[in-house]
């Protein structure tokens, strides 16, 4: 485990030296200070107009779902920023083989990537834990309902992290890993709305259901719900898994070339 601590400590002084860390986190909290301004202005106004009856009843909680999905969404563009060097920066510069050399697994070298663009999204999702504290100052919101969606952007990040860090593996290109990062995050984003009123089959299986299942957007709204099932825990923990190890698998090809 010292291996991929080294690693990621390496990589998250990359970030640092270069403006990339300063970039993504910049324009991270320049979006959602405007969304969460936009979302502070939506609930003031129907509080207002819920004092006449002229507006439905809604709550602080509700709005807040809204705005972490948002949150959720704006991760997928930036993303492909952090990931697309990880490996793809060390084929380029076929430094890869000196990795090999080092005493380090295979495994102590993915992860230790991974850690470090993780941990810098955790750090940029710390950041967002302002928008909750003006929440519980100015309202009365459910401390469990933001724990979990907390919990949920944690764990569909590592989603996203873990997507990027093996298309990152795929190339030598950082252009080419932040796009095709970047439309991978999309299509499964978007897989929820394409399931929606899909009835097509093939024999026993429900294309629909199974489009659903594949979206995280589909596992994160039960979070943002306050709600903690264990088939979404699995799936995230399960799809970070996959491509960790599917990441494992093209790294150590390179071994044989």
């Amino acid at each position: 485990m010292n291996g991929a601590i080294a690693i990621a400590r390496k990589e998250l002084r990359t970030y640092f030296y270069s403006p990339v860390a300063y970039v993504v986190v910049g324009i991270f909290l320049f979006i959602m200070g405007i969304i969460f301004a936009k979302f502070i202005s939506i609930y003031i106004e129907y509080t207002k107009m819920q004092r006449f009856g002229q507006a439905p009843s809604i709550t602080l909680d509700k709005l807040a779902g809204y705005l972490y999905q948002n949150m959720a969404f704006i991760l997928c563009f930036l993303t492909p920023f952090l990931t697309m060097r990880l490996f793809a920066e060390e084929r380029r510069q076929q430094t890869l083989e000196l990795l090999f050399t080092s005493p380090v697994t295979g495994w102590q070298m993915v992860l230790g990537k991974f850690f470090a663009s993780y941990g810098l999204m955790l750090l940029m999702l710390a950041f967002s834990l302002l928008y909750a504290g003006f929440m519980i100052i100015w309202g009365n919101p459910d401390i469990r309902v933001m724990a979990s969606t907390y919990l949920g952007l944690m764990l569909a990040m590592a989603c996203y992290v873990s997507l990027g860090t093996l298309i990152s593996a795929t190339t030598s290109s950082q252009a080419i890993a932040a796009i095709f990062t970047f439309i991978a995050l999309l299509l499964l984003w978007l897989m929820q709305s394409l399931a929606q009123g899909l009835t097509a089959k093939i024999g026993p299986i429900d294309i629909g259901e199974v489009l659903g299942y594949i979206s995280p957007l589909s596992h994160f709204s039960g979070f943002a719900d306050g709600l903690l099932h264990v088939k979404d825990i699995v799936y995230f923990l399960s799809f970070t898994f996959f491509m960790l190890f599917s990441t494992l698998r093209v790294v150590e090809s390179n071994r044989w070339r």
